[in-house]
């Protein structure tokens, strides 16, 4: 496995605990407010490793703006949650599948094109 699978592995990781963890607090688990932050892994990763390895790849400010979303989204339904509106929380977690696939497919294409860099080389 090369440096850059290894990198993505561990944000593909990151992103589904992520997902984990908002389903975790929707159904009543602890919120951990660091982590669902500008300061948690997922943009640790970005400022560490994706911007720094990454960032001429086109893909890379996409995946970045749609963790943001992702975040906002994910307090959006915290804060529903914790207002009693638990079926509208519940519900909302459509969108974080629907964004987390988006993420899911540029993360992908992202790896193909620089596995196609690394196999011509």
């Amino acid at each position: 496995m090369n440096s850059a699978q290894v990198d993505f592995q561990q944000i593909r990781i990151k992103h589904i605990l992520f997902k984990s963890k908002v389903r975790s607090v929707l159904y009543g688990g602890t919120l951990d407010s660091v982590f669902f932050s500008e300061a948690g892994p997922i943009s640790h990763w970005f400022s560490q490793v994706g911007k720094v390895k990454y960032g001429n790849e086109p893909e890379l400010f996409g995946l970045q703006k749609t963790h943001g979303e992702l975040l906002s989204s994910a307090n959006h339904l915290f804060t529903l949650y914790r207002n009693g509106s638990i079926d509208q929380a519940h519900a909302g977690m459509k969108e974080i599948e629907k964004l987390s696939d988006r993420f899911q497919e540029l993360l992908s294409k992202i790896e193909k094109r620089l596995a196609l860099k690394t196999d011509m080389v």
